[in-house]
């Protein structure tokens, strides 16, 4: 019988412990969308020199296509094609 009690009260544990990262992703994903997020987005030219950085709160739009990165910066909407691209959250 106690078994029981202890598998009960043990499996919601083990549940949201295992999805506490997804929760987190969550919750990220919702704040990048909503409000930005405080990132650096620094791009590359062909022979992997920097090209430009822009720092700030950024909010990045997924697309479809991976050849271009699209978001907007201090009020003013940023597209890049066929740069690299490394986006990094700032703390």
């Amino acid at each position: 019988m106690k078994k029981s009690y202890f598998l009960f009260l043990l499996l919601p544990v083990l549940l949201l412990g295992g999805c506490s990262q997804k929760f987190q992703r969550g919750v990220k994903d919702f704040q990048s969308k909503w409000v930005g997020l405080e990132r650096k987005v620094t791009v590359y030219s062909a022979s992997g020199e920097p090209v430009r950085t822009y720092q700030g709160r950024i909010d990045i739009e997924p697309t479809e296509y991976g050849n271009k990165i699209k978001f907007a910066h201090d009020g003013r909407m940023v597209l890049i094609y066929n740069m690299g691209v490394v986006v990094e959250e700032v703390q």
